[in-house]
Formats: C-alpha cells, sequence, structure tokens
C-alpha cells in the first residue's frame, strides 16, 4: 500500500523533472551551440539566395516567353527578395554585435545569448523551409503559358480609316449580337465597302464587355485553309492542334468549344459556303459572317442579314475631298469633282483610291481624264468588286509615277490575302529585277524601296504591316493588281492554295514572267515550267511540296529571282527539308536566290557557278560547308547563314566576296581558325576584317581572344555579336538604323570590337541582348566617346543594378545620353533605378521622348525626383508588370517633386500602366499633374488610389482605357475634379433627355465619335445646313432609343471649344473608352459661346 501511494506521489514528481531537465538541456545546447547556430543561419542565407537566383533566373525565362508565373511562385518570390532577406539578417546580426561589445566580450549577456541562438535556429529553419519550395520549383514548374485574352484588339488603320462603321450598321448589329434568339448572322457588300472594318470595331468593342465571355475572329479569304482556320480558333482556345487529319481536329475543337459559354465567332471574307461542322465549331457558338456575295449567307442559312450599303452622297463628298484636298473647291474643278465623286457610286474604297491619286493636282485636263476613265472602264468582271471600284484603283496605279514603282506594287500582289510582306524579301527581290537599281548600296536600294512605299501608302494602294517592316496589301487592292499584273505586259500568275496540279492542266505558261506557288499542301512540281520568259518564281511556304525532277529548271535560264522555302515546321525531330534540283545550276542569270529550309549540303558547290548572284540567302537550311566554289561570286553583295546548319567554311573563300556589303553568321559557327577532324583549316576571322565594303555583320564568337583592327569596322552601320548558345530575345533588326548589339557575352570584353564603330555613329541604337558583366551602361568605355546615342535596349541583363550610375570614375559619360529618345528595359530583375548619381548635367536625357518598363520586378519608382527635372520631352511612358513599383515619381515627400506640376513631364502624351500590383500613387502629393495626355491605359492596378488628373487633361484627352472598379474606388483631393471624369462611368439619361438643350445654331450632338472625323472636314457653310437638315435631326432621334449619353458641362471659349461625348452601350461595359475631340476654330465662329449642362 505504501509503495503505491510512493508511485503515485512520485511518478508525476519524476516526468516534471524529465520536463525540466529535457528543458533546461535545450537551452544549454542554445548556449553552447551559440556560434555554431549563427554560422548556420548566416549559410543558410547564401544557399536560399543561391536558390533564389535559380528560381529568378528560370522565372525570367518565362517571362520572357509571356508565360505567367503560378502564385504560389510569385508569392516565393516575394518572400525571398535579397532586400527582404537580407533585412532580417542584418537586424539579427546588429544584435549580436551589440551583445558582442557587451564588455569587449568578457562577459557575454546569457540571456541575450540565449535568445539569439533560438532565434537563429528559427530563421534558419524558415530559410531552410524556403530554400526546399525553391528547390522543388523546377520540378512541379514555375509558370504557364498565358491565356488568351477574351477579346484580341486588331488595328483597324485601313484604306478607308476615314468613314468608320456607320452608326446603323453598328448598332443593327450589336442588337442581333445581344439577341438570344439569333445564333448566327451574315454581313454582306461589295468589296471594298466596308465590312471588315465594321466587324474589326464591333470585335475591339467587345474587349470588357460582358456580351461574351470570348470573341474570336479569324480571316478565311478566297482560298481557304481548313487546318489554318482550325489553328487559329485554337491558338485563340489555348490549345494545341497537333493531329494532321482535319476531322480529327475538328472533333477536338468541337468538344473543346461545347465547354465555352457566351463565345462569339466571327469570320470574316468567306467567299463560298463553310460547313462550321468541318471547322469544329460548336452551334452554341454565336456566328458572324462577313461576304462580298448574299448568297453564301443564304446558303449559309444565316439567320440575321445585314447589308452594308455605299456611303451616301454627303459622306461621299467628304471623304473625297478628305484625300483630294482643297482643290475640289476650285471653281474650275468643283463641277468635275462632282461628277467623279457620283461615278464612284458611294464606294468608299473607289473615292479613296481616285481621291489620293488627285490630290493637290490642279490640272483640269488630269480630272477631266479620270473622269473619262471612269466612265469607259475597261476593267470591270472582278467578282464581287464594283466596276467602278475597279476602275478606280486601275487609275490610281498608271498615275505611279515610274516602272519600277509599278512593278514594286504589282510584286506585292504575289502573296496571299492579309499577308504581311517582309520588305526585306521585296528589296532582295527588286534588286534581282533591277526595280531597286543598283548604282549605289543595298541601303540606298533599301531608301528607294522605302520611298516607294510611302507613296504607294499614300496613294492608299498599300497598308501598313502588323510586323515589323511589313506592308500589306487589302484585298480588293490585291485583286485588281492581280488583273493587272496578268496583262502580258507584266506577265504576274499568282496561285495561291488553289491546288497546283489542277492549275498545271489549265494555265497557258508560256507568256508567264513572274509566277508565285504559295500555301500548298502536299503536292508535286513533277515537269519542269515551260516558261522561256521566267524573271521571278516564288516557290515558298508550301507544305510537303516537292520537285521531283533535277532538270526542273532547265528551261527557265531567263530566272533572275528564285525564292524557294518550306513553311517552317517541325516533325517532333527534325526539319522538313526540300532537297534542292541538280538544275539549279543552269540558272546563270540569277540576280537574287533565297533557299531557305532547303538541304543545299550536296548542291552547295554548283552555287559558285552563279556569276551574276547578288543576294543569296540560305537561312535555316542544311549547309554544312562553304566550299571555295562560293569564292566565285564576285557579284555578291549579301550572304544570310543564320540558322543554317554550317560546320566548315573553306579559308580564302569569305575574302574573295569583295564586294559583299552584308553578312549574316548567326548560327552557332564558331569554328574560326580551328582544324578539323580532317586536318583541313576553317576560315580565318581576320577574312572578315578584309571585307571593306561591308556595312551589316552578324557574327558568333566563342572567347575573345580575337581582337580586329579597327580601321575595317568604320563603315559598319549594323554590328551583332553574340556568344555560341545564348538565345536571342531581342529579334527587331532595324534594318534603316545603325545598330550595335551584343547578346549572351559581356561587353566590357568586347569593347574593342564595338568602340570605334559606336564612337563615329550617328543616330545610334545599342542593344544589350542577355549580356552579363556589367552594372551599369555608362561602365562601357566605349560610351564615354559616344555622342549620338538614340535608342538604348536592355533586355535580360541580370547583373544590371542601375541603367546609368554616375559617379566621380564616369561622370563625363553624362553627356553621351543627351542625344537618347528612347529607352527599353525590359526583365531586369536586380535593376534598382533607372539613373542613380547626382542630379544630372544639363542636358542630360533632354532629347528623352520614349520609355518603356517591363518586368523589372526590383524598381521602386520609375523617376526620382532629381531626375524628372531633366526630362522635359518625354511624350510615351509605357510600365508594365514590375511589380516592387511603387510610385512613378519617387521621393521621400512631396517637396522633393518639383512644385509646378504643371510642368511635371510637360510633354507627355501618352501613360500606359499594367500589371502594377504594388503602384500606391503617381508620386507623393495630391496636387493635380497638368500633363498634356493624349491617352490613358491603367490595367491591373488595383492599389492604386490616388491618380491626381487636373481638369486641363481632359482638352488633350483622346482616349482613355481603364477598369470602372478601379476608377470608383480612386481617391481625390479635389472631388471636383473627379467630377469631370464621372459622367463617362455612370448611365444618365437618355439622349432625348438633352436635346432639347441644344440649339441647333449651338451645336448638333452627334450620336457616335467617328463622326467627327466627317465634322472636322467641314466648312462653317457646311455644317450650318447639316445643323438644319432634317435627316440629320431623324437620325439623332432613331439613335437615341440604342445609346445613352452622359452629358458633361461643356465650356465653349470665344478661340476654342471642346465638346466631350461619353457613349456607352446600355449592355455592361467592364472598360470604358473615352474619347475627346477638339473641334476647330471655324466651329467655335459658327456656334458661338454658350455653356450646356
Amino acid at each position: 500500500m505504501a509503495l503505491e501511494i510512493l508511485a503515485i506521489v512520485v511518478t508525476p514528481i519524476n516526468e516534471v523533472g524529465k520536463c525540466l531537465f529535457g528543458s533546461l538541456n535545450q537551452q544549454i545546447r542554445y548556449l553552447t551551440s551559440y556560434s555554431t547556430n549563427i554560422q548556420n543561419l548566416q549559410n543558410q542565407v547564401s544557399e536560399l539566395q543561391q536558390t533564389r537566383q535559380r528560381v529568378q533566373t528560370l522565372a525570367d525565362a518565362a517571362q520572357r516567353n509571356s508565360d505567367e508565373l503560378f502564385l504560389d511562385v510569385q508569392k516565393w518570390l516575394e518572400d525571398t527578395t535579397v532586400e527582404k532577406v537580407e533585412e532580417q539578417q542584418r537586424h539579427f546580426i546588429d544584435e549580436v554585435n551589440i551583445n558582442e561589445k557587451c564588455f569587449k566580450g568578457l562577459c557575454p549577456d546569457l540571456s541575450s545569448r540565449l535568445r539569439l541562438s533560438k532565434q537563429a535556429v528559427r530563421l534558419a529553419e524558415t530559410f531552410h523551409t524556403l530554400q526546399e519550395k525553391g528547390n522543388n520549383f523546377p520540378e512541379t514548374g514555375i509558370s504557364h503559358p498565358r491565356p488568351p485574352p477574351n477579346v484580341e484588339l486588331v488595328r483597324t488603320t485601313t484604306i478607308v480609316e476615314n468613314i468608320l462603321p456607320r452608326d446603323s450598321l453598328m448598332n443593327a448589329l450589336m442588337r442581333a449580337l445581344g439577341d438570344s434568339n439569333i445564333t448566327s448572322i451574315g454581313v454582306h457588300g461589295m468589296g471594298g465597302i466596308g465590312k471588315t472594318t465594321l466587324v474589326e470595331k464591333i470585335n475591339n468593342e467587345l474587349d470588357g464587355h460582358k456580351l461574351f465571355n470570348k470573341v474570336i475572329m479569324v480571316i478565311v479569304s478566297k482560298d481557304p485553309d481548313l487546318m489554318k482556320i482550325q489553328d487559329d480558333v485554337a491558338r485563340r482556345l489555348g490549345m494545341n492542334l497537333e493531329a494532321t487529319s482535319t476531322n480529327v481536329r475538328a472533333s477536338r475543337l468541337f468538344e473543346r468549344l461545347k465547354t465555352e459559354e457566351k463565345l462569339l465567332i466571327i469570320l470574316d471574307d468567306v467567299w463560298k459556303p463553310l460547313k462550321v461542322e468541318d471547322i469544329g465549331l460548336s452551334r452554341g457558338c454565336k456566328l458572324v459572317v462577313t461576304t462580298r456575295m448574299q448568297e453564301v449567307c443564304v446558303q449559309m442559312k444565316l439567320q440575321k442579314i445585314i447589308k452594308v450599303e455605299p456611303l451616301s452622297e454627303g459622306e461621299s463628298c467628304v471623304l473625297f475631298k478628305s484625300k483630294a484636298g482643297d482643290v475640289v473647291t476650285l471653281p474650275n474643278l468643283k463641277p468635275i469633282a462632282e461628277k467623279i465623286v457620283e461615278k464612284c457610286k458611294g464606294s468608299p474604297l473607289a473615292i479613296v483610291a481616285l481621291g489620293s491619286a488627285l490630290t493637290s493636282v490642279k490640272e483640269e485636263y488630269v480630272w477631266n481624264n479620270a473622269l473619262s476613265v471612269l466612265s469607259n472602264p475597261t476593267r470591270s468582271d472582278l467578282e464581287g468588286i464594283m466596276p467602278e471600284v475597279v476602275t478606280s484603283l486601275s487609275f490610281s496605279f498608271e498615275r505611279l509615277e515610274s516602272l519600277e514603282i509599278k512593278k514594286c506594287f504589282l510584286f506585292c500582289c504575289l502573296f496571299p490575302e492579309d499577308y504581311n510582306i517582309n520588305l526585306r524579301d521585296l528589296r532582295d527581290y527588286g534588286i534581282g529585277e533591277r526595280f531597286l537599281k543598283v548604282g549605289g548600296t543595298l541601303d540606298n536600294a533599301s531608301d528607294k524601296l522605302l520611298s516607294f512605299i510611302k507613296k504607294l501608302k499614300d496613294c492608299c494602294l498599300l497598308l501598313e504591316g502588323d510586323e515589323e517592316y511589313s506592308v500589306k496589301m487589302h484585298d480588293v487592292v490585291r485583286d485588281v493588281a492581280i488583273c493587272i499584273g496578268g496583262d502580258a505586259e507584266y506577265g504576274f500568275l499568282v496561285n495561291v492554295g488553289g491546288g497546283l496540279i489542277k492549275f498545271r492542266e489549265s494555265e497557258d505558261l508560256k507568256e508567264k514572267k513572274r509566277i508565285s506557288f504559295m500555301k500548298h499542301s502536299k503536292d508535286v512540281l513533277r515537269d519542269p515550267l515551260e516558261c522561256p520568259q521566267l524573271k521571278s518564281l516564288l516557290i515558298r511556304e508550301n507544305d510537303d511540296i516537292r520537285i521531283d525532277q533535277e532538270s526542273f529548271f532547265e528551261d527557265n535560264k531567263s530566272l533572275e529571282v528564285l525564292d524557294l522555302r518550306r513553311r517552317w515546321k517541325w516533325d517532333g525531330q527534325n526539319r522538313f527539308i526540300i532537297p534542292t534540283p541538280q538544275s539549279i545550276s543552269c540558272l546563270t542569270n540569277l540576280k537574287t536566290l533565297h533557299l531557305v529550309g532547303c538541304d543545299v549540303s550536296d548542291k552547295i558547290s554548283l552555287l559558285g557557278g552563279l556569276r551574276k548572284l547578288e543576294i543569296l540567302k540560305l537561312s535555316n537550311s542544311i549547309v554544312k560547308t562553304l566550299p571555295e566554289e562560293i569564292g566565285n561570286l564576285a557579284n555578291l553583295r549579301s550572304l544570310d547563314l543564320n540558322e543554317a546548319e554550317l560546320s566548315f567554311v573553306a579559308p580564302n573563300v569569305i575574302s574573295k566576296l569583295s564586294y559583299l556589303e552584308e553578312f549574316y553568321m548567326d548560327n552557332k559557327y564558331t569554328e574560326w581558325d580551328t582544324m578539323t577532324r580532317g586536318g583541313e583549316y576553317n576560315a580565318s576571322l581576320k577574312e572578315v576584317e578584309l571585307l571593306s565594303r561591308l556595312s551589316r555583320l552578324t557574327i558568333c564568337i566563342k572567347g575573345t581572344e580575337t581582337e580586329p583592327h579597327v580601321s575595317w569596322l568604320n563603315n559598319l552601320k549594323q554590328l551583332i555579336i553574340k556568344e555560341t548558345n545564348t538565345q536571342s530575345y531581342y529579334s527587331k533588326r532595324d534594318p534603316q538604323h545603325q545598330c550595335v548589339r551584343l547578346n549572351g557575352v559581356n561587353p566590357l570584353e568586347y569593347w574593342h570590337w564595338v568602340y570605334k564603330l559606336i564612337s563615329t555613329s550617328v543616330g545610334l541604337i545599342l542593344v544589350l541582348d542577355l549580356c552579363f558583366g556589367i552594372k551599369n551602361v555608362a561602365d562601357l568605355i566605349a560610351l564615354r566617346d559616344l555622342k549620338q546615342l538614340e535608342k538604348l535596349v536592355v533586355y535580360g541583363c541580370d547583373d544590371i543594378e542601375y541603367v546609368i550610375n554616375i559617379d566621380e570614375s564616369n561622370k563625363d559619360s553624362q553627356d553621351s545620353f543627351n542625344t537618347l529618345e528612347k529607352i527599353t528595359l525590359y526583365c531586369l530583375d536586380r535593376m534598382k533605378k533607372i539613373y542613380h548619381g547626382p542630379t544630372p548635367s544639363t542636358g542630360f536625357f533632354g532629347q528623352l521622348r520614349i520609355l518603356d518598363v517591363f518586368g523589372c520586378n526590383q524598381i521602386k519608382n520609375i523617376f526620382s525626383a532629381n531626375l524628372l527635372l531633366a526630362i522635359k520631352r518625354l511624350e510615351h511612358l509605357h510600365v508594365q508588370y514590375c511589380s516592387s513599383l511603387k510610385e512613378i515619381v519617387g521621393g521621400e515627400n512631396e517637396d522633393e517633386v518639383p512644385g509646378d506640376h504643371s510642368c511635371l513631364l510637360p510633354q507627355l502624351k501618352t501613360l500606359e500602366l499594367w500589371g502594377l500590383r504594388s503602384l500606391t500613387s503617381f508620386y507623393q502629393g495630391d496636387i493635380p499633374i497638368g500633363c498634356p495626355l493624349e491617352k490613358i491605359v491603367v490595367r491591373e492596378c488595383r492599389n492604386l488610389k490616388k491618380f491626381p488628373l487636373a481638369p486641363q487633361t481632359a482638352s488633350h484627352l483622346q482616349t482613355f482605357e481603364v477598369e470602372t472598379d478601379w476608377f470608383d474606388a480612386l481617391e481625390w483631393a479635389d472631388q471636383s475634379h473627379k467630377a469631370i471624369f464621372q459622367p463617362f462611368f455612370e448611365e444618365v439619361g437618355e439622349l432625348s433627355h438633352i436635346l432639347g438643350l441644344l440649339c441647333t445654331d449651338a451645336l448638333i450632338l452627334i450620336n457616335t465619335v467617328y463622326y467627327y472625323r466627317i465634322v472636322e472636314e467641314m466648312t462653317s457653310d457646311e455644317i450650318s445646313q447639316e445643323m438644319a437638315a432634317e435627316p440629320v435631326v431623324e437620325k439623332i432621334k432613331e439613335t437615341t432609343t440604342e445609346f445613352s449619353c452622359n452629358p458633361l458641362t461643356i465650356s465653349m471659349a470665344s478661340a476654342e471649344i471642346i465638346v466631350v461625348l461619353a457613349l456607352e452601350i446600355k449592355l455592361s461595359i467592364k472598360v470604358t473608352v473615352l474619347v475627346v475631340k477638339d473641334i476647330s476654330q471655324t466651329m467655335c465662329k459658327t456656334m458661338g459661346t454658350r455653356t450646356v449642362h
């Protein structure tokens, strides 16, 4: 019994003792392991930083590929920023140092040591957990492809941009789209009448609209490529159709589309009825089809059919005058102009073509000739195109000043519809066919081409391309160009996607001089082309096209231009390659030869016999060796071996190409001055130095042991130096500018290559692409003598901390930035500031107009207060996805920002802020900024609470694209300022409610913004007539049932009037676009001064 009682008493005491002893033992270990724990913490910090650097490198690569980081990766990178980790470590070490100083360390504070040792263990565990998580990211993945946008905005700048979609059409189409009982809509009208412009505007209008979750627009064209249509739809859905069977692809698309809700698909330029099931479109989608033929709408059983009518007489006159100019008002020309407009029958394209051809022409006989041509058309048989359009475009073509520019125009029709025509290709064709005369350099030829392109754009015969250094051709203009080019004088034959076998059976080729085969699939060119007059042959971008006979080119000895290239595709492992026929050696008159994606490895020596060759492009081809025979091409001026498979360059070949002006070797070839396994020596890099005419050079170099002689670099206008295996992110070529681009190298090690070049260049572009080893651009030695730097591009350079860091050692380099006009900074994750140093000298950044900053995650502000004083000419500021950015203008307090806010960025016209989740204010202060902003875009900046827009900003503003929720949450120091913009975000009644406030002699309030472009061209007398015209009033009344207008106080001063018109479709629009338009003084005088509420 006594033992049991004792056990009851002793057991708890024993357990308590164990706990106390264990705890005491742990405390003792903390004390005895004090130094070890601190050292472990420091080691763990170092390991964490190394892990973070690896993850950040992967994240930068993902962002450069436009991928989106997973949320946990973003959070991890935020939690492990160098500043955060170092801050925690610094506070801890400070406490350790204080403890160490107690009695000089002879009598340390044991309680502090215990606490610090515990803290070191906890911090080390925290950092270890973060490190382990970071180590797992490469396995689990750090990013995913960015989902496609709900609406892909399209450029709506077309030949007929002066007449934008008319209100009744927009309204009718929007009504049909909003009607749940209508699932398919057809829009038809003659070619060039404005159908594409209409649906492009609808596409862009629906961005952020709740009516549809996703809008997909696809161009079909005359010869539809079913697989391309499927690929375009799939791309917009974020899926990849790998199957080769159209039926399998259609099935996959169909299953995917069934999961989509509220989806709109726009099929533009449909020529014949399509079965949507063949594409894979689900019946649950809403469909819009544009076509020239009403029969297509009927046969496709589209529920709602809308016809695009010609322009009215008044609209036609306004458009014609906008193109031809004030000469139409001359007494002797006015009646002729009226007859010409009447003959155009309301076709925008015909009016634009004729008006552009007659711009500022005062000779009466020219106008009479135009009228005569219109009255007696010679070409009028083109399907779906008004005869007046064909005649007008033909007249515009005949008015071109020379045969050379006419050929340049006609060469553009050799490409498919809606194709981005690369101007470098067009230049090469022009050199081959001599419509770009070659008396000077290749740069002279490029300048000549650009002058042609400008004239053709001015005549509205060509459009700006969607890609850099490219142009496009309106489909109707292309049809007419093909018709003109088919005349015997020019001998053009275009065969795009129509089937080669069928084509060969139906065409007489003997008289043809220029032929294009493009966009064909799985076809064979078996028999030689019997075209004795053939000068240019383009066989490019076809799938699985084979040339069977080695003798294929034997009958084409007059050929001057040959472009044989494969559509760039992969079969999973190897490229599809076109074998080159043996008979290519017969083409001794060739001047331009493009063999892209071809296997020339066993035929390369044959090219040495083409002694007249001036342009040779072998990019993406299998070349293997550059043999001695290539040295026979004494007239060669451009040699492009970019991305070619090349392992050997014979000695003394390059040095013989003494006329070479362009030499592109971006192909990982670095075997200069080395011996092959067979004992042969590769060419020496010193051979390049002997090319005295060289102006553009791209080259890969392994190491920096080769130092070139400086003198030969003097003529260079473009120099690109790459490390062996570095991927280039910056792809722009800037063909017309002097450019130095260093890719994947340490710029400081290559200064001897670029020093002389950039110190003598004018209007230079300097690109640092994935470079390393420099923390500051101003440290580049050569930069100190650089006086004409125009553009600076820094992409993915991980060591950059400051773009420009000025101190005593490099203060003289400030002058190098005085001429800088544009800065682009992309994915510089360690960059803390753009400028660091004392107040800049006078002139620093004095010419800077454009600043683009993307993915720079350490930067806290864009401008420091002292830098802001130097930037007076900045016009465009674009900042995107900089996760740590807190404000645009930095400063500890409001006093550091210049007091005269009306002069803050006094010329800023465009401000775009995207994805800046830490941004809280424009600057520290509430005083509004008076920048003359014309465009403001703010997206995904939820923490930006202060955006101090001054009232006078509204007088310049043309576009205001923001999220409504964000605007509603903005904090304003003066609520009256918000009230100026508030009406554009709230629906305040019908237009009819305010019509009574408007006097017909004071202001016509037009129901769409686009009508301003018509009004702007009208004289005061015309305005008065329009105001009194009953049809205009009736037109406004009709539209009041479709739109609501938000009135804004409009002040009309004696010198200027500003009309602000905000329209909202009743269906909710998430992103509101505000358009403000200035009206001329002529209108002010007509309307007087009045205030409308």
